[in-house]
């Protein structure tokens, strides 16, 4: 029995070693991975408080010089839960990943609907309330407000505004009478066409043109107006 346990310690040894030598990159680790969070908090309006959630460690790692390579985030926005991977390298060689775990809450201004508002209403400043709001906001909520949109659904008092409760207001909806233009090279003609669904601008629709009524993709260009490049557009039969 002595002989066995002389044995594992004697292994386990060099292990610890190891994770010992680890112990001082953690610091360098959680800010790296601090400074990753908040550069991608950048792209997003609003301030963060972004924190490492829980220590991070490494596993064991041969002697050398010891850097980091920030690879991903697990969300988009580093709000919440989330974490950052990294790709760890013993004098410039790959040895390992690992990954912090992060906590971070937001600040600013979301949007309320001041009274119920019904599907499709037209959404301006006018029809919600700023609010001041400090935490972990829901999931999707509009932070500034964009223009020319509405209600895809029914809004209740006081229900923060969503990127699922809004739509880009459609510039041509189905039935709609739209002017279209072929284009082919430096030739443009001008026709007519019944809209079969809806668009925003740049969104693809589409139509039945008059006469043949043959069916084919467009590109909304604005009000009942679209363009059909015949390089691009194969159209669609009936």
């Amino acid at each position: 029995m002595r002989i066995f346990l002389i044995c594992l310690i004697s292994l386990l040894l060099p292990v610890a070693s190891l994770w010992a030598r680890n112990d001082g990159h953690t610091e360098l680790l959680s800010a790296k991975a601090i400074a990753f969070a908040e550069n991608a908090a950048g792209n997003f309006p609003g301030q963060y408080a972004i924190q490492v959630a829980r220590s991070p460690k490494l596993p064991p790692l041969k002697p050398g010089k010891v850097t980091f390579d920030a690879d991903r985030m697990s969300k988009q926005e580093p709000i919440g839960r989330f974490f950052v991977v990294f790709r760890v390298y013993v004098d410039g060689i790959s040895a390992a990943t690992t990954r912090v775990e992060m906590q971070g809450t937001w600040s600013g201004s979301l949007y309320q609907a001041k009274a119920a508002l019904p599907r499709k209403t037209v959404i301006t400043e006018s029809e919600l309330e700023a609010i001041a709001f400090e935490g972990v906001p829901p999931a999707g909520a509009v932070k500034e407000l964009p223009k020319d949109i509405r209600l895809r659904q029914p809004m209740t008092v006081g229900k923060i505004l969503t990127q699922m409760d809004i739509e880009p207001i459609p510039l041509i909806s189905a039935a709609d009478r739209v002017r279209v233009t072929l284009k082919n090279g430096a030739l443009n003609i001008t026709s007519e066409a019944v809209a079969k669904s809806n668009g925003s601008i740049g969104d693809r629709v589409r139509l039945e043109m008059d006469g043949s009524k043959k069916l084919v993709q467009a590109v909304v260009t604005g009000p009942c107006e679209a363009l059909i490049d015949a390089r691009v557009n194969k159209g669609l039969q009936n």
